[in-house]
């Protein structure tokens, strides 16, 4: 039998505590060989795009796609889970909140490993609906003091740092990105902007950067000149980041940035390296993300007992 989630029931079950102990796991199996991630893969139609992700996790016993449909109207996404004994689709979910959460959790793995610190002034470049995770996984590993947010509508930035006074964080907005740096330890940036937005002077004096908003190659959200001001740069997948990546491969372009010294997030976790600071991090959201915290979500759900008329025989 087939359990099947709703985007309602999959967010009644994320916890990001928990999201970010399944994500840590993953990369570090990732690194000793017990977990397989392949590269997103697209197939683009007039209006829309079909974008399919694949994993295979070993240590769970389990392997999972996420596929998702990008159109003028929206974008839908769903994630299944099969048993990888006996080939068992065991689930089906809605993993648009579960993109967010495990997105975050990222982040929030990165800053743990490469910033490392008790305590953090954080600045948010971005104020959508990625956002909140993304503060709300970067405070799971550290002490937020303060939240620095920017975004280019005042309206929308204005209102994130209420919802983010709701949940007890103390948060400012301001009217540059370069004005929200000022003063940060810790940098989010989860923007749809095409063009970048931080430079060389505005990332300056930063202890640790993550990248997360665009996973298209003509897109970026930093300059080339400020990938460079960085020490260790680090992505959630090197093969994905050479044919995705916009703000790494235009660096790489640009000469300031070479993929030879790029690290993959599995070493640093494995502890296999040790970053040199500033560091930068970038996501592009990886399968294996979203496997593991499905993987977490199917069993959280089934010992829950709350969806006992959600399973169905696909057999």
């Amino acid at each position: 039998m087939t359990l099947v989630l709703s985007e309602r029931d999959v967010e009644s079950l994320l916890e990001m505590t928990e999201v970010l102990a399944s994500i840590e796991e993953a990369f570090k199996r990732q690194a000793h060989g017990e977990a397989v991630n392949s590269v997103r893969t697209r197939s683009w139609t007039p209006g829309a795009v079909l974008n399919v992700m694949q994993a295979s996790l070993p240590y769970l016993g389990r392997g999972g796609i996420k596929c998702y449909m990008s159109s003028r109207r929206g974008t839908r996404f769903v994630l299944v889970l099969f048993d990888s004994t006996d080939s068992r689709p065991l689930a089906m979910m809605g993993a648009d909140v579960l993109g967010r959460f495990r997105t975050g959790a990222a982040s929030g793995v990165a800053t743990k490993f490469l910033y490392g610190r008790r305590s953090a002034k954080l600045a948010v470049c971005g104020s959508g609906r990625q956002a909140m995770t993304q503060v709300l996984a970067v405070a799971a590993v550290t002490s937020v003091s303060e939240v620095r947010v920017w975004s280019p509508n005042k309206e929308h930035r204005d209102g994130f740092c209420q919802r983010l006074k709701g949940v007890g964080l103390d948060a400012e907005a301001f009217g540059t990105p370069r004005e929200a740096l000022t003063g940060a330890d810790v940098v989010s940036t989860i923007t749809s902007s095409r063009v970048p937005f931080l430079d060389a002077a505005a990332v300056h004096g930063l202890s640790h950067l993550n990248i997360c908003g665009s996973n298209l190659p003509k897109h970026s959200e930093v300059t080339a000149a400020a990938v460079s001001k960085f020490g260790t740069v680090v992505v959630d997948d090197l093969p994905q980041a050479k044919i995705e990546y916009g703000d790494l491969i235009q660096a790489v372009e640009a000469g300031t940035c070479s993929w030879n010294a790029a690290v993959e997030l599995k070493d640093v976790v494995a502890g296999r390296v040790h970053a040199k600071s500033p560091t930068l991090f970038k996501s592009g959201g990886v399968a294996l993300e979203d496997v593991a915290v499905g993987s977490m979500i199917y069993d959280k759900a089934l010992k829950s007992g709350r969806f006992p008329d959600a399973t169905f025989d696909l057999a």
